[in-house]
């Protein structure tokens, strides 16, 4: 074999000293890729695991202080006598009810938010101190034909829905017309909803047309995480202020006012009966019935008092760059090895993955105990300067160990910021893979990959 070739030919990588031919490396790490992925995927197993071992535990503190709060009410309902004659002439008198929402609705409310732990898991409780003023109308029954006889107005009820009656503080009291109500057991309206408050209301038979009746409670309750309103007014008005630093508002309507701070937050929602798709009053039977009553619960709108990203989240999104990451290591330490007189052997290249894999481990464990920007911080510096320590035996150079330093350094500093944007991480990412692409193929694009192993035979052949 001539071994008279141009050292500096382009096709020929200078110094190179690879184990085996460029290919056979080549299938040799992507095997390694394989088997480190199997591992990754075991850790975010772990992760899921713990993720929903801490769901588990928050669910189990609500259950002992009050759940998430969906606050619906007041309403009104009427029962009436419905007649009707079957198709045998026989004929038939039945109790139906009619529900009446209020013209006007207004919840002022206070949320006192409060940290609670179990272990090294917690959760966001809070205490609410709400008012709740409504007037209604006096009901009309014209429009569906009903003879004033066959009202019966001495059993009208109203109710008001609240989630977990577990988390009612003191005792809450109905006021109608400035007069209390005594509070009956049961919601008022299992099909509107099976968790509530009711109490009997006199309204009296000869009532004239448009009377008014104010309707008032104060309201303390016990929740968790999160509480949300219905829309039930004419004209519905909720203002909630409350000193959690990060509210995030959810549901079908967003507030039109709101301000957001680090001593706490204020939000004002106004909304009219004409912006939801179920009317101010609808009966028992019938598809106005069905339509309002699977319109209601959709039309819920209000506060979560919690993180939207959780450290395992965190996490979980992380790993999904855990293959990449090991990728771009092995692929590193490849160019070293094309393109410099080093030589390494699979095992080292599967401790080194091993370490990155080690990464997602630590900072899991780590963001558990501190908080999530802390934990990735140790996590990575301590993978980063075990990778560069190990590489300080097997590169032979402290530049090529610095240059190993700096692209794990700018790979770990890169996905922390993907972790913190939300909205831009696809672009971001997208761009950062296609500049890492780009910089590959300008590193190697001199290089013979048929002849990337000859350097190496070179050797051999040399030898005495």
């Amino acid at each position: 074999m001539s071994t008279d070739e141009d050292p500096n030919s382009p096709a020929t990588p200078k110094g190179g000293k690879l184990r085996y031919p460029a290919i056979v490396e080549l299938l040799i790490l992507g095997g390694l890729v394989v088997v480190l992925v199997v591992g990754l995927a075991l850790i975010r197993s772990l992760v899921s695991e713990r993720s929903q071992r801490a769901a588990n535990v928050r669910a189990e503190i609500a259950s002992s202080w009050g759940q998430r709060q969906t606050v619906g009410g007041p309403v009104l309902i009427v029962p009436f006598r419905a007649r009707y004659v079957d198709s045998y002439g026989k004929h038939h008198v039945l109790t139906e009810r009619a529900r009446f929402l209020p013209d006007r609705l207004k919840t002022r409310g206070l949320l006192q938010p409060e940290a609670r732990h179990r272990g090294i898991y917690a959760t966001v409780l809070y205490s609410a101190d709400l008012r709740v003023e409504a007037t209604f109308a006096r009901p009309d029954f014209s429009a569906w034909n009903v003879p004033p006889e066959d009202i019966l107005w001495s059993e009208a009820v109203v109710t008001m829905g609240i989630t977990d009656l577990r988390g009612i503080r003191g005792n809450p009291a109905f006021k109608w017309g400035g007069n209390p109500l005594a509070l009956s057991g049961g919601s008022g309206d299992a099909k509107l909803w099976t968790s509530g408050l009711s109490a009997p209301v006199p309204l009296a038979t000869d009532a004239p047309a448009g009377t008014q009746y104010p309707f008032s409670f104060d309201l303390k309750l016990n929740g968790s995480e999160e509480i949300r309103f219905l829309p039930l007014g004419g004209e519905t008005v909720v203002e909630l202020t409350s000193s959690w630093p990060d509210p995030s508002f959810s549901g079908a309507y967003l507030p039109e006012a709101r301000a957001v701070a680090a001593n706490g937050f204020t939000a004002r929602w106004s909304i009219s009966s004409v912006a939801r798709s179920y009317p101010q009053r609808w009966r028992d039977t019938g598809e106005e019935s069905v339509n309002a009553l699977n319109a209601v619960p959709p039309s819920s709108f209000g506060v979560g008092l919690f993180s939207p990203i959780s450290h395992y989240q965190k996490t979980e999104r992380s790993m999904k760059y855990g293959a990449l990451f090991i990728v771009l290591t092995f692929l590193t330490f490849f160019l070293y090895e094309l393109l410099s007189p080093v030589t390494l052997h699979p095992v080292q290249y599967f401790l080194v993955g091993g370490a990155l894999s080690l990464f997602y481990l630590l900072l899991l464990s780590l963001s558990e105990h501190t908080s999530f920007a802390t934990a990735y911080a140790i996590a990575s510096t301590a993978t980063v300067v075990l990778i560069s320590s190990y590489s300080a035996a097997l590169l032979g150079s402290p530049m090529r160990v610095l240059g190993l330093f700096g692209v794990l350094a700018l790979l770990y500093g890169y996905l922390y910021v993907l972790l913190q944007l939300e909205d831009w991480a696809l672009l971001m990412g997208s761009l950062g893979l296609f500049l890492i692409l780009a910089l590959v193929m300008y590193t190697t694009r001199r290089v013979d990959w048929g002849a990337a192993h000859v350097g190496r035979r070179r050797e051999v052949e040399a030898a005495p």
